[in-house]
């Protein structure tokens, strides 16, 4: 199961303890001096310089191996780390909620730089947040319809496009959160069926719908849309030409916003009854909207584990080892060597 998805938005400077950075490591970890005494391996999400002053800014999310630590041992002397830092000057959560916190480091200048305005534009995008009888719309994106109307904002989502009346106290700025850093999938696959056969496996929202277990909707056309596993992965056909090639701007509903990557997938067949999936996907940025440097990982796993996996096993076409199509294709370039 998964936690909600936290706000975007940066908190009260007051929840947060300073730091000092005072050693770095060649890993994304560094070790930081907080107030007032306690010295932390922490992760980070952005390069940081000895002696650079931040806050440590609590967000509860998901308590992820690649936000903290890796091994058990380990995570137990950083959940021992968390628990005195609950002690610490400015910090007011509960141990509960401290281990399950990662942590967001920001300049101090950047907070100041995002300050709410005293009121929304037309056009504006704003975050959700607060509701209670709503509460499914909190921590969404909204664009504001038109002017304040007493005291609420006539505003629409941006995701299921649901018009919506808001108090003022239940908006916040929205402030995307941008990815520079990115990198670039390949995998490739063989299966024992036809090019037909895999193209109609892989686009055909009935089948996916099956072997994924979860809802898909798939427009196969060039410019058609598509959403899997509930929405959580969307976006378009830039090319569709079966049975041999797709083309996918693609994304993870978490990704920073608005961002999408390329994918291309070509589909090709050494001999009769082989078929080979050779998949590029370019731009997948390396951490997500809430800073979790696990996403280049999570995409790599997420094609074998719900698509190709499951198509071996569901759908029925066997795997077939690169060996076995390489070997028969080299035979049979050397072959034509002979006859010529």
């Amino acid at each position: 199961s998964t936690m909600s998805e936290p706000a975007t938005d940066v908190p009260p400077k007051e929840d947060g303890a300073t730091a000092d950075v005072t050693k770095t490591d060649k890993s994304t970890y560094y070790f930081f001096k907080s107030t007032p005494k306690e010295l932390q391996k922490q992760y980070a999400p952005v390069p940081l310089k000895p002696g650079q002053k931040l806050d440590f800014t609590p967000r509860v999310q998901t308590f992820h191996e690649s936000t903290l630590v890796k091994k058990d041992e380990e995570r137990k002397k950083a959940e021992a780390a968390l628990k005195k830092l609950e002690n610490a000057s400015g910090t007011n959560l509960s141990y509960s909620q401290i281990r399950k916190n990662a942590y967001d480091f920001r300049d101090k200048e950047h907070e100041v730089a995002l300050e709410e305005p005293e009121k929304y534009d037309i056009g504006q995008k704003v975050v959700i947040h607060g509701l209670k009888k709503a509460a499914k719309f909190n921590d969404q994106v909204a664009e504001v319809l038109d002017e304040v109307k007493n005291g609420r904002y006539p505003v629409k989502v941006v995701e299921t496009e649901k018009q919506l009346n808001v108090k003022r106290e239940n908006l916040k700025m929205y402030r995307p959160v941008v990815c520079k850093e990115f990198v670039n999938i390949k995998l490739e696959r063989g299966f024992r069926c036809t090019p037909e056969l895999l193209f109609k496996a892989l686009t055909d929202q009935d089948m996916v719908s099956k072997y994924t277990q979860s809802e898909a909707k798939i427009e196969v056309k060039d410019g058609g849309g598509f959403s899997l596993f509930g929405g959580s992965i969307h976006g378009s056909f830039v090319e569709a030409s079966a049975p041999s090639k797709m083309v996918q701007k693609w994304r993870f509903k978490e990704w920073p916003d608005d961002h999408f990557s390329t994918v291309t997938l070509e589909i090709s067949s050494p001999e009769y009854g082989i078929t080979v999936a050779k998949l590029s996907q370019v731009e997948v940025p390396v951490h997500d909207k809430f800073r979790n440097r696990d996403v280049p990982d999570k995409v790599k796993k997420g094609w074998k584990d719900f698509f190709f996996d499951r198509i071996h096993k569901v759908v029925g076409f066997a795997k077939v080892e690169k060996s076995e199509y390489s070997r028969k294709k080299k035979k049979a370039t050397e072959d034509d060597e002979d006859e010529d």
